[in-house]
């Protein structure tokens, strides 16, 4: 079960009619619980795992009877959970639709179709997987265009995030696939309305997530935004999950709201598709990236000996600039959340570069080309450290 989307959906509960323009509040309070987003989304979860159990996924290439049996188990997984749980905020075409004697999709771009597909983001192998699968799950109830867009562009946020892709990255793969973000959420927070499309939602939760420093601070951002605030911090949440990891004080905080049932079901899920939820996953994700840079070449050529006849160089130069300014920024974030880990092995070193702002970036690159930097990162690594 994908945390990050209950966790959004518990705090996000109490403000969903009431809505909460500000980053200041309790994040669990007594009149928070899970409604049809953690719901769904368990149901979800359970479909996959019911259809991996019978049929292996593939990494490559489109399986008819997997596709086949996960849409089946899809419907029978969303229909119990739905009819069992049945008073927790479902919009009135999808309580239909549970009710009916013959099911069929019914053209939906509600934002349902994104708050119950993280499970898929997390549990895919390839970004063609990614597709299919939230494709193949979504279109049961949410078959019109704009819903499995929605869906999609979710989940294929998760597992780009979850493979180690950096901000930049994802950004610059939504705006080519699915939505144009060409806006900041300070500037659209006093005119945002309340919706349930995902046109309407998916962006803007996906903006919450790329302006947020931290998994707590992306459910903050996207309550402030107001609006359908239960499902756009669902959303958000599973994207930061990805991401940053949670604190595990947080994810014993939602527990107290969930039932033995879907607790199960938690424990379940993470001994099929093991999810690594502490703060580490930040930084650990650059190890890749490390990778990448030493494959373009020999970028620590000094600025003045680049010229036309390096264009490999030119780039690698560019990339690791790039590289070193998100680091940066990731390792100042980090410290302000999470000040306890300053002294830990690989930690601190990291915490010297946070203390010298002047001249971090040329560390940063120091340590990439002496090869500190992997060091320091493979360290955080192999701890065992939230």
């Amino acid at each position: 079960m994908m945390f990050g989307a209950v966790i959004g959906d518990i705090v996000g509960s109490r403000f969903e009619f009431d809505n909460h323009r500000s980053k200041q509040f309790e994040m669990f309070a007594p009149a928070c619980f899970a409604t049809d987003d953690t719901y769904m989304t368990c149901a979800i979860a359970q479909a996959i795992m019911r259809t991996c159990a019978h049929i292996p996924m593939g990494s490559s290439g489109y399986d008819f009877e997997f596709h086949n049996m996960l849409a089946h188990n899809a419907v029978i997984s969303l229909r119990d959970f739905g009819q069992r749980y049945p008073n927790v905020g479902y919009g009135e075409m999808f309580k239909e639709w549970l009710h009916s004697s013959s099911p069929r999709p019914y053209n939906s771009f509600g934002n349902g179709a994104a708050m119950r597909i993280s499970p898929i983001g997390f549990a895919a192998s390839s970004e063609e997987a990614v597709m299919d699968m939230a494709k193949t799950v979504t279109q049961v109830t949410h078959n019109h265009a704009e819903g499995i867009k929605g869906a999609q562009a979710v989940a294929s946020t998760i597992y780009l995030a979850r493979r180690g892709a950096l901000k930049s990255e994802i950004r610059e793969y939504v705006a080519r696939h699915f939505y144009n973000l060409d806006f900041q959420i300070d500037d659209i927070r006093l005119s945002y309305k309340f919706s349930e499309s995902c046109q309407t939602t998916v962006p803007q939760a996906i903006e919450c997530f790329l302006e947020s420093y931290s998994f707590e601070d992306s459910i903050r951002l996207a309550i402030s935004l107001g609006g359908d605030s239960d499902t756009l911090a669902a959303i958000t949440g599973s994207m930061a999950q990805a991401y940053y990891g949670i604190p595990c004080a947080m994810i014993n905080s939602a527990m107290t709201y969930l039932d033995d049932e879907l607790r199960g079901l938690w424990q379940d899920w993470q001994k099929v598709f093991y999810e690594d939820l502490r703060p580490r996953k930040v930084f650990v994700k650059y190890l890749g990236k490390l990778k990448m840079l030493k494959e373009l070449g020999d970028f620590y050529l000094e600025r003045s000996v680049r010229n036309s006849l390096y264009g490999v160089q030119i780039e690698s130069e560019v990339v690791c600039d790039e590289f070193c300014a998100e680091l940066e920024n990731e390792i100042r974030q980090f410290f302000w959340q999470w000040p306890e880990l300053k002294e830990q092995k690989g930690y601190e070193r990291l915490y010297d570069v946070q203390n010298s702002p002047h001249t971090a970036r040329q560390t940063l690159r120091r340590g990439i080309q002496d090869g500190s930097l992997e060091k320091w990162l493979l360290e955080i690594a192999g701890t065992d450290i939230l």
